[in-house]
């Protein structure tokens, strides 16, 4: 009983401490937007900063600008957790004006580590314990001239497409209620997509920036390992990023399963922007993680040999999906590119090894962190329950299912779903590298310059979705596994005449992990929500990716699709 008062009693303050932060802010944040602050948020980030360095705009000026805005997303959506707008005001009088982020507010996902505030990962035992330093990735952009003004919220374990936690709570979809917008870097997608802000920084270790940028109508790049800065920020699952050497047959490997800092905008032409302003920036010799790769123009060839995976092989995309991807192709093809089927080497074997991966200990980790009063995702729960049962009841219940529905995917997700030894750990990892070396040979067998997917089978899921989706992720994942860079735009949204599920559909003859999916789906209720494609490229590839992004962008504009962001100022 005591631990739930005081978890109750945390709980409180903490929500307590953001709405003061919020009252007591100036005035001039409850103002309207002044004609120069439409403008201001209405100009492209390369833009606004030469004016900065112009001294036309004051960063002051921007951050107030930006802050209006963040908290008009805030009342509609619940996705601010710690409003820093104090520190940034005093930072905009001390910036870097002639940086190439010179007077850019910048928000970040909750487990960013920022001097002087939380990183509660939406766990009460994390309340009140304010970071004593600012991440590397921080340094780096506040050297770049940028101000932190805002974290956003996140699932409390980081395992989930869903932006709940028990602490700051349910973050909405801007676009249509009842819906989320995505996870784990749900709060920043819909801070973004609502016009909040124009730039923030997510993490991706299964999807976590490309799929809430799908299910929230955002621009991303999930960055491949060694980017971008991502060492001394917060985890839940602190040893997931874990370096173990083991022996194979007198092979070394090198075990890497690490989560990935990546940039998400508003606005394509800011994502490019950025995501150069940061590489420009030296990250290597911010974080010790970071390959000293500068960045690297690009011209791609007039015609371009593109792969198109239709299904990832357990779940087949959704008519809003399918049709997002199919007017993304169409207009490739009329810019004269070869397009291509491309299938992928056994997705099954890869969500297997991937899920696996992710929560190898069970998720012990993370929630032993986690009071025994605190609720956790639906999502989750349901997936680390499995994992800790016996593993002959897996075993039995995957024999059931293989045999009497003859479902092989659930049936080898089951039976693999175990809290792994050193010994399974090392041999999993094995198997990941085999895995990737398998991808790389399908690639380079089939001539391909670049991959196009959906990101997700279906678009935004309802609130408590992931119960029935939790293990629907395959199209994200994959892309985690073998480590490549990808992008997601929008291309459109769902639309309740176009998007019906055919006549002859029947949710009985699917896979258990495509039922789950299908449950969710409904093209009346998800009418207006966004939908995106994903474009990839090989490991360390981000300058072509987004190269490729521009150049699909552009296609799809020409033959009269172009995607319209809300509460365009």
């Amino acid at each position: 009983m005591f631990a739930y008062l005081k978890y109750k009693k945390t709980i409180a303050a903490k929500q307590k401490e953001r709405a003061d932060r919020i009252a007591e802010l100036m005035p001039v944040y409850g103002t309207p937007l002044t004609a120069d602050e439409v403008q201001v948020f209405g100009t492209p980030v390369a833009e606004l900063v030469a004016d900065v360095h112009k001294g036309v705009v004051k960063p002051i000026d921007v951050l107030h600008a930006y802050g209006k805005r963040a908290l008009k997303a805030q009342e509609n959506t619940n996705c601010l957790t710690e409003i820093m707008f104090k520190d940034a005001e005093k930072q905009a009088e001390v910036c870097n004006t002639h940086g190439s982020l010179a007077g850019l507010p910048i928000s970040f996902k909750d487990t960013v580590s920022i001097k002087g505030y939380d990183c509660t990962l939406g766990i009460a035992m994390h309340a009140f314990k304010p970071l004593q330093n600012d991440a590397p990735l921080v340094r780096l952009l506040k050297d770049a001239g940028a101000l932190p003004y805002c974290k956003t919220n996140i699932p409390m374990t980081l395992l989930s497409y869903e932006s709940y936690n028990n602490i700051w709570g349910r973050t909405e979809n801007p676009h249509v209620k009842g819906y989320t917008p995505g996870g784990s870097s749900g709060g920043e997608a819909a801070l973004l997509a609502y016009g909040g802000g124009r730039v923030g920084m997510g993490t991706d270790v299964a999807g976590s920036v490309r799929v809430p940028s799908h299910f929230a109508g955002c621009y991303t790049v999930r960055s491949s390992f060694g980017r971008i800065p991502r060492a001394g920020n917060s985890t839940p699952t602190r040893g997931q990023d874990v370096y173990v050497r083991a022996r194979f047959a007198s092979v070394w490997l090198l075990i890497v399963n690490t989560t990935s800092y990546s940039p998400m905008t508003r606005c394509f032409d800011d994502l490019e922007y950025v995501f150069k302003s940061i590489i420009d920036m030296k990250p290597w010799e911010y974080d010790y993680t970071v390959h000293p790769i500068p960045w690297r123009e690009v011209t791609l060839p007039k015609k371009l040999k593109i792969g198109v995976m239709y299904s990832d092989g357990i779940v087949d995309p959704s008519p809003a999906c399918a049709r997002a991807l199919q007017l993304t192709v169409d207009a490739l093809a009329k810019q004269g590119h070869e397009i291509v089927t491309f299938t992928p080497p056994s997705p099954v074997d890869a969500l297997r090894i991937a899920t696996q991966l992710i929560v190898a200990d069970a998720g012990r980790v993370a929630t032993s962190q986690i009071a025994w009063c605190e609720p956790y995702d639906k999502g989750v729960t349901k997936f680390l329950r499995i994992a800790r049962l016996p593993r002959f009841v897996k075993k039995i219940w995957a024999w059931l299912y293989l045999k009497i529905k003859g479902d092989t995917v659930i049936a080898s997700l089951l039976s693999n779903w175990n809290e792994k030894t050193m010994p399974e750990q090392m041999g999993l990892v094995w198997e990941r590298e085999g895995y990737r070396a398998q991808y790389f040979n399908a690639w380079k067998t089939s001539g391909i310059d670049f991959l196009i997917t959906a990101p997700n089978a279906t678009p935004a899921l309802p609130h408590d979705g992931m119960f029935q989706s939790f293990a629907s992720i395959g199209y994200a994942v994959m892309f985690n596994l073998v480590d490549y860079s990808s992008g997601v735009i929008p291309v459109t949204k769902v639309d309740r005449d176009l998007d019906v599920l055919p006549a002859a559909f029947n949710l009985d003859k699917l896979n258990y992990v495509a039922k789950g999916a299908y449950r969710n789906y409904n093209a009346e209720r998800m009418h207006g929500l966004p939908v995106g494609v994903q474009i990839v490229g090989q490991r360390l590839e981000e300058e072509k990716v987004l190269k490729m992004m521009a150049l699909t962008i552009s296609a799809l504009r020409d033959i009269g699709i172009e995607y319209e962001l809300l509460n365009e100022v």
